[in-house]
C-alpha cells in the first residue's frame, strides 16, 4: 500500500512538473502573430532620400483607414535597416517597426516596376488605438519597386499580398 501511495504521488509529481515545464520550453515567440494586414501599400518616387509610403485597406476595421509614413533610406542602398513609423489615420495612433528590406527575385512584379524587395521585422511598440499591434509581432511584406530612372522609388504591394504587422 505504502509503495502504491509513493508511486502515485511521484507519478503526480512528475505530471505537475511537465506540466509546468512545457510552455517554459516554447519558444518566445511563438505565440506573437501579426495583428494586421493591409492589402494595399504605396509610395511615390522618393523625394531626396525620403521614402513617403502609405499603407490601406487594413484590417481588423479599427485600422481599415489605414497610415502612412516616412522613411529616410541612403541613397543607392539596395538593402538594409530601417525604422519606420506608421502614423494611423484618424488618430488611432502610431506603430514604430523595424525592418530589414533587402532584394529578391522580380516574382509576380510587372512593368513599370523593375525589382521586388522582402520586407522582413518586429514591431518596436504601438499606441492609441493602435496597441492591438504588440510589441515583438512579425513584420513581413513584398514590395516591387522602381529602381532606375525619374521614378526611382515608385513602389507597391506585390500582386496577391499583404502588408502584415
Amino acid at each position: 500500500m505504502k509503495n502504491s501511495m509513493r508511486a502515485g504521488a511521484l507519478f503526480a509529481g512528475i505530471a505537475i512538473g511537465v506540466s509546468l515545464a512545457v510552455p517554459l520550453a516554447l519558444p518566445a515567440g511563438a505565440a506573437l502573430k501579426p495583428t494586421v494586414s493591409c492589402s494595399k501599400l504605396t509610395a511615390p518616387p522618393l523625394k531626396g532620400t525620403k521614402i513617403t509610403s502609405t499603407l490601406s485597406l487594413c484590417k481588423p476595421a479599427l485600422l481599415s483607414a489605414g497610415g502612412g509614413s516616412v522613411t529616410t533610406v541612403k541613397t543607392g542602398q539596395t538593402k538594409g535597416t530601417v525604422t519606420q513609423t506608421i502614423t494611423w489615420k484618424n488618430g488611432k495612433g502610431k506603430t514604430v517597426l523595424t525592418i530589414k528590406y533587402a532584394p529578391v527575385a522580380k516574382g509576380k512584379c510587372k512593368a513599370p516596376y523593375d525589382s521586388r524587395v522582402k520586407i522582413t521585422g518586429t514591431v518596436g511598440s504601438s499606441t492609441g488605438a493602435a496597441k492591438i499591434i504588440k510589441k515583438g509581432e512579425p513584420v513581413s511584406g513584398s514590395v516591387c519597386s522602381i529602381t532606375k530612372g525619374t521614378k526611382t522609388g515608385q513602389s507597391a504591394l506585390e500582386p496577391g499580398t499583404v502588408f502584415k504587422m
